[in-house]
């Protein structure tokens, strides 16, 4: 009786073997995951412009306010470029 006792409490202790878990077919949204992979983004049209009026600004060759102003206006006037392009666009749109 001993040994049935020992025998059916190793049983009951043994692990059990791991089922395989099957993958699901659906796609699951990867953007609500901490670890999803991102698409690098890239950087700003005018990146290298703006860094080149800073580092003129840092070595004094021009002052800050005027590097400033530059980068503000260079922003606004591409802005504004693009706009009339986008309007022009639709007027040739409309006309044809």
């Amino acid at each position: 009786m001993n040994v049935l006792h020992v025998a059916e409490t190793k049983a009951r202790f043994e692990p059990k073997p791991r089922r395989k878990r099957r993958r699901r077919a659906t796609r699951r949204r990867r953007t609500a995951r901490p670890h999803s992979r991102r698409v690098p983004q890239r950087p700003h049209p005018r990146l290298g412009w703006y860094a080149g009026l800073a580092v003129m600004a840092a070595i004094e060759i021009i002052e800050w306010p005027l590097a400033i102003m530059m980068m503000l206006g260079h922003e606004i006037a591409h802005r504004a470029h693009n706009r009339a392009l986008r309007d022009f666009a639709e007027g040739v749109e409309a006309g044809a």
